[in-house]
Protein backbone atom coordinates (compact mmCIF):
# COMPACT_ATOMS: atom_id res chain seq x y z
CA UNK A 1 0.00 0.00 0.00
CA UNK A 2 1.39 3.38 -1.04
CA UNK A 3 2.00 5.76 1.85
CA UNK A 4 -0.13 8.90 1.53
CA UNK A 5 1.92 12.03 0.95
CA UNK A 6 1.90 14.27 4.00
CA UNK A 7 1.27 17.97 3.67
CA UNK A 8 2.20 20.91 5.85
CA UNK A 9 0.77 24.35 6.36
CA UNK A 10 3.88 26.33 5.52
CA UNK A 11 3.06 29.18 7.87
CA UNK A 12 2.97 26.82 10.82
CA UNK A 13 5.61 28.39 13.05
CA UNK A 14 7.16 25.08 14.08
CA UNK A 15 7.77 24.17 10.44
CA UNK A 16 8.87 27.70 9.54
CA UNK A 17 11.33 27.87 12.43
CA UNK A 18 12.93 24.58 11.43
CA UNK A 19 13.10 25.62 7.78
CA UNK A 20 14.26 29.21 8.13
CA UNK A 21 15.80 29.33 11.60
CA UNK A 22 18.49 26.67 11.29
CA UNK A 23 22.14 27.45 10.58
CA UNK A 24 22.26 24.47 8.21
CA UNK A 25 19.93 26.38 5.91
CA UNK A 26 21.12 29.91 6.63
CA UNK A 27 21.57 30.42 2.88
CA UNK A 28 17.77 30.21 2.50
CA UNK A 29 17.10 32.76 5.22
CA UNK A 30 19.74 35.14 3.82
CA UNK A 31 18.22 34.86 0.37
CA UNK A 32 14.71 35.52 1.67
CA UNK A 33 15.86 38.54 3.69
CA UNK A 34 17.90 40.04 0.86
CA UNK A 35 14.94 39.76 -1.51
CA UNK A 36 12.58 41.41 0.99
CA UNK A 37 15.04 44.20 1.72
CA UNK A 38 16.09 44.52 -1.93
CA UNK A 39 19.77 44.05 -1.07
CA UNK A 40 22.01 42.92 -3.91
CA UNK A 41 25.72 42.74 -4.74
CA UNK A 42 27.98 44.36 -2.15
CA UNK A 43 24.94 45.62 -0.26
CA UNK A 44 23.56 42.10 0.31
CA UNK A 45 23.79 40.44 3.72
CA UNK A 46 26.46 37.73 3.66
CA UNK A 47 26.21 36.08 7.09
CA UNK A 48 23.56 35.42 9.71
CA UNK A 49 23.59 34.35 13.34
CA UNK A 50 20.36 32.94 14.77
CA UNK A 51 19.48 34.13 18.24
CA UNK A 52 17.82 31.93 20.83
CA UNK A 53 14.10 32.54 21.05
CA UNK A 54 12.49 32.95 24.46
CA UNK A 55 9.89 30.20 24.16
CA UNK A 56 9.39 26.80 22.59
CA UNK A 57 6.39 26.14 20.34
CA UNK A 58 4.46 24.61 23.23
CA UNK A 59 4.89 25.64 26.85
CA UNK A 60 4.99 23.10 29.68
CA UNK A 61 1.35 23.75 30.58
CA UNK A 62 0.29 23.16 26.98
CA UNK A 63 -0.68 26.76 26.26
CA UNK A 64 0.08 28.50 23.02
CA UNK A 65 3.25 30.59 22.94
CA UNK A 66 4.71 32.91 20.34
CA UNK A 67 7.53 31.56 18.22
CA UNK A 68 9.56 33.66 15.84
CA UNK A 69 12.92 33.84 14.11
CA UNK A 70 15.38 36.33 15.53
CA UNK A 71 18.72 36.87 13.89
CA UNK A 72 21.73 39.15 13.75
CA UNK A 73 22.83 39.81 10.18
CA UNK A 74 26.43 40.70 9.30
CA UNK A 75 26.81 41.76 12.96
CA UNK A 76 25.24 45.13 12.13
CA UNK A 77 21.49 44.57 11.89
CA UNK A 78 18.92 42.64 13.93
CA UNK A 79 16.00 40.96 12.17
CA UNK A 80 12.80 39.62 13.70
CA UNK A 81 10.51 37.48 11.51
CA UNK A 82 6.93 37.02 12.73
CA UNK A 83 4.18 34.83 11.33
CA UNK A 84 0.52 35.75 11.71
CA UNK A 85 -2.20 33.53 10.27
CA UNK A 86 -5.36 35.18 11.62
CA UNK A 87 -6.21 38.86 11.47
CA UNK A 88 -5.65 40.74 14.72
CA UNK A 89 -6.12 44.46 15.14
CA UNK A 90 -2.93 44.84 17.17
CA UNK A 91 -0.49 43.21 14.73
CA UNK A 92 1.22 46.54 13.91
CA UNK A 93 1.58 47.41 17.61
CA UNK A 94 2.90 43.93 18.39
CA UNK A 95 5.53 44.15 15.67
CA UNK A 96 6.56 47.60 16.88
CA UNK A 97 6.78 46.33 20.47
CA UNK A 98 9.06 43.43 19.53
CA UNK A 99 11.50 45.39 17.40
CA UNK A 100 11.52 48.27 19.90
CA UNK A 101 12.40 45.84 22.67
CA UNK A 102 15.26 44.37 20.62
CA UNK A 103 16.49 47.90 19.91
CA UNK A 104 16.26 49.12 23.51
CA UNK A 105 17.89 45.99 24.97
CA UNK A 106 21.12 46.96 23.22
CA UNK A 107 21.42 50.05 25.43
CA UNK A 108 21.33 47.87 28.54
CA UNK A 109 24.61 46.34 27.41
CA UNK A 110 26.31 49.74 27.60
CA UNK A 111 26.20 50.83 23.96
CA UNK A 112 26.25 54.50 23.06
CA UNK A 113 23.39 55.72 20.88
CA UNK A 114 25.54 55.82 17.78
CA UNK A 115 26.47 52.17 18.34
CA UNK A 116 22.90 50.88 18.39
CA UNK A 117 22.18 48.52 15.50
CA UNK A 118 19.05 48.90 13.33
CA UNK A 119 16.23 46.43 13.85
CA UNK A 120 14.00 45.17 11.05
CA UNK A 121 10.65 43.52 11.70
CA UNK A 122 9.31 41.25 8.96
CA UNK A 123 5.69 40.15 9.24
CA UNK A 124 4.50 37.31 7.04
CA UNK A 125 0.69 37.52 7.04
CA UNK A 126 -1.95 35.09 5.82
CA UNK A 127 -4.58 37.85 5.64
CA UNK A 128 -5.04 41.35 4.23
CA UNK A 129 -3.97 44.01 6.70
CA UNK A 130 -4.07 47.23 4.70
CA UNK A 131 -7.29 47.11 2.69
CA UNK A 132 -6.59 50.52 1.16
CA UNK A 133 -3.24 49.37 -0.32
CA UNK A 134 -3.00 47.05 -3.34
CA UNK A 135 0.67 46.08 -2.93
CA UNK A 136 1.30 42.81 -1.13
CA UNK A 137 4.64 44.01 0.31
CA UNK A 138 4.50 47.27 2.29
CA UNK A 139 7.12 49.01 4.44
CA UNK A 140 6.69 51.26 7.48
CA UNK A 141 9.36 53.50 9.00
CA UNK A 142 9.84 56.86 10.70
CA UNK A 143 9.27 59.85 8.45
CA UNK A 144 8.63 63.55 8.89
CA UNK A 145 6.02 65.31 6.77
CA UNK A 146 7.71 67.10 3.90
CA UNK A 147 10.76 64.83 3.96
CA UNK A 148 10.59 61.84 1.60
CA UNK A 149 13.50 59.91 3.10
CA UNK A 150 13.05 58.17 6.49
CA UNK A 151 14.71 60.19 9.23
CA UNK A 152 16.24 57.02 10.72
CA UNK A 153 16.72 53.36 9.84
CA UNK A 154 16.74 52.32 13.51
CA UNK A 155 13.31 50.65 13.28
CA UNK A 156 11.66 49.37 10.11
CA UNK A 157 8.67 47.08 9.60
CA UNK A 158 7.83 45.02 6.52
CA UNK A 159 4.37 43.52 6.00
CA UNK A 160 3.96 40.76 3.42
CA UNK A 161 0.24 40.14 2.87
CA UNK A 162 0.15 36.79 1.06
CA UNK A 163 -3.54 36.88 -0.03
CA UNK A 164 -2.78 39.99 -2.10
CA UNK A 165 -0.10 38.18 -4.12
CA UNK A 166 -1.50 37.69 -7.62
CA UNK A 167 0.13 37.10 -11.01
CA UNK A 168 -1.53 36.18 -14.28
CA UNK A 169 1.50 34.29 -15.57
CA UNK A 170 3.52 32.22 -13.09
CA UNK A 171 6.45 32.26 -15.52
CA UNK A 172 6.78 36.02 -14.99
CA UNK A 173 6.77 35.82 -11.19
CA UNK A 174 9.58 37.77 -9.55
CA UNK A 175 11.89 36.00 -7.13
CA UNK A 176 10.31 37.38 -3.94
CA UNK A 177 6.88 36.58 -5.40
CA UNK A 178 8.06 33.00 -5.88
CA UNK A 179 8.85 32.77 -2.16
CA UNK A 180 5.50 34.34 -1.33
CA UNK A 181 3.70 31.87 -3.58
CA UNK A 182 5.48 28.99 -1.83
CA UNK A 183 4.54 30.11 1.69
CA UNK A 184 0.95 30.91 0.67
CA UNK A 185 0.48 27.28 -0.40
CA UNK A 186 -1.80 28.19 -3.31
CA UNK A 187 0.51 26.93 -6.07
CA UNK A 188 0.24 23.35 -7.31
CA UNK A 189 3.23 21.11 -8.11
CA UNK A 190 3.50 22.23 -11.74
CA UNK A 191 3.46 25.90 -10.77
CA UNK A 192 6.09 25.24 -8.10
CA UNK A 193 8.32 23.67 -10.76
CA UNK A 194 8.06 26.87 -12.80
CA UNK A 195 8.71 29.01 -9.71
CA UNK A 196 11.84 26.95 -9.00
CA UNK A 197 13.12 27.86 -12.45
CA UNK A 198 12.79 31.55 -11.52
CA UNK A 199 14.17 31.00 -8.02
CA UNK A 200 16.38 27.85 -7.92
CA UNK A 201 16.83 27.94 -4.11
CA UNK A 202 13.17 26.93 -3.77
CA UNK A 203 14.27 23.43 -4.86
CA UNK A 204 16.22 23.20 -1.61
CA UNK A 205 13.16 24.46 0.30
CA UNK A 206 10.93 21.78 -1.26
CA UNK A 207 13.56 19.13 -0.60
CA UNK A 208 13.62 20.06 3.10
CA UNK A 209 9.81 20.08 3.24
CA UNK A 210 9.75 16.51 1.95
CA UNK A 211 12.36 15.42 4.50
CA UNK A 212 10.38 17.16 7.25
CA UNK A 213 7.11 15.41 6.39
CA UNK A 214 8.87 12.03 6.13
CA UNK A 215 10.32 12.44 9.65
CA UNK A 216 7.71 10.90 11.96
CA UNK A 217 8.94 12.69 15.09
CA UNK A 218 9.08 16.12 13.43
CA UNK A 219 5.69 15.64 11.83
CA UNK A 220 4.18 14.59 15.17
CA UNK A 221 5.44 17.81 16.77
CA UNK A 222 4.10 19.78 13.80
CA UNK A 223 0.65 18.22 14.29
CA UNK A 224 0.77 19.00 18.02
CA UNK A 225 1.48 22.60 17.16
CA UNK A 226 -1.41 22.70 14.68
CA UNK A 227 -3.74 21.22 17.33
CA UNK A 228 -2.61 23.83 19.89
CA UNK A 229 -3.15 26.68 17.43
CA UNK A 230 -6.58 25.33 16.47
CA UNK A 231 -7.59 25.01 20.13
CA UNK A 232 -6.38 28.51 21.00
CA UNK A 233 -8.07 30.02 17.93
CA UNK A 234 -11.33 28.32 18.89
CA UNK A 235 -11.11 29.74 22.41
CA UNK A 236 -10.52 33.24 21.05
CA UNK A 237 -13.47 32.99 18.65
CA UNK A 238 -15.78 31.65 21.35
CA UNK A 239 -14.67 34.46 23.66
CA UNK A 240 -15.38 37.02 20.94
CA UNK A 241 -18.85 35.56 20.34
CA UNK A 242 -19.62 35.60 24.06
CA UNK A 243 -18.37 39.17 24.25
CA UNK A 244 -20.55 40.20 21.32
CA UNK A 245 -23.59 38.52 22.86
CA UNK A 246 -22.95 40.11 26.24
CA UNK A 247 -22.47 43.48 24.53
CA UNK A 248 -25.83 43.13 22.77
CA UNK A 249 -27.57 42.27 26.05
CA UNK A 250 -25.94 45.19 27.86
CA UNK A 251 -26.76 47.47 24.96
CA UNK A 252 -30.39 46.47 25.03
CA UNK A 253 -30.58 47.02 28.78
CA UNK A 254 -28.96 50.45 28.45
CA UNK A 255 -31.32 51.32 25.61
CA UNK A 256 -34.36 50.36 27.66
CA UNK A 257 -33.10 52.40 30.59
CA UNK A 258 -32.58 55.46 28.40
CA UNK A 259 -36.14 55.11 27.09
CA UNK A 260 -37.48 54.76 30.65
CA UNK A 261 -35.59 57.85 31.79
CA UNK A 262 -36.90 59.85 28.82
CA UNK A 263 -40.45 58.80 29.69
CA UNK A 264 -39.91 59.65 33.35
CA UNK A 265 -38.71 63.16 32.46
CA UNK A 266 -41.85 63.77 30.39
CA UNK A 267 -44.05 62.54 33.21
CA UNK A 268 -42.21 64.80 35.66
CA UNK A 269 -42.94 67.78 33.43
CA UNK A 270 -46.64 66.84 33.64
CA UNK A 271 -46.23 66.65 37.43
CA UNK A 272 -47.24 62.98 37.68
CA UNK A 273 -46.83 61.40 41.13
CA UNK A 274 -43.31 59.98 41.62
CA UNK A 275 -44.56 56.55 42.70
CA UNK A 276 -46.72 56.26 39.59
CA UNK A 277 -43.74 57.20 37.41
CA UNK A 278 -41.66 54.51 39.11
CA UNK A 279 -44.46 51.98 38.55
CA UNK A 280 -44.81 52.54 34.79
CA UNK A 281 -41.13 53.14 33.95
CA UNK A 282 -39.88 50.35 36.26
CA UNK A 283 -37.14 52.70 37.45
CA UNK A 284 -36.20 52.75 41.17
CA UNK A 285 -37.91 55.53 43.11
CA UNK A 286 -34.48 56.86 44.11
CA UNK A 287 -33.62 57.46 40.43
CA UNK A 288 -36.95 59.19 39.84
CA UNK A 289 -36.21 61.53 42.74
CA UNK A 290 -32.73 62.29 41.29
CA UNK A 291 -34.27 63.03 37.88
CA UNK A 292 -36.78 65.39 39.49
CA UNK A 293 -33.95 67.40 41.05
CA UNK A 294 -31.77 67.53 37.95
Amino acid sequence: MTKQKRKVYRLNDFFFKNLMGDEKRSNLTLRFLNLILNRTGEDAFKSIQFLKTEQDPLTKDGKLSILDVKASVDDKTFVNIELQVSRQNYIVERSMFYISRIFSEQAVRGHDYDELKPVIGINLLDFKLFDELSNWHNTANFTVKGIEKPITDCLTMHFLELPKLKFSDVKKAKRLEAWGAYFSGVSDEKELEVLCMNEPLLKEVLSYEQAFTNNDEMYRKYQQREDAIREETTKIRLGEKRGEKRGIIIGRKEGKKEQAEAMAKKMLVDKVDLKIIAKYTELPLEEIIKLSKS
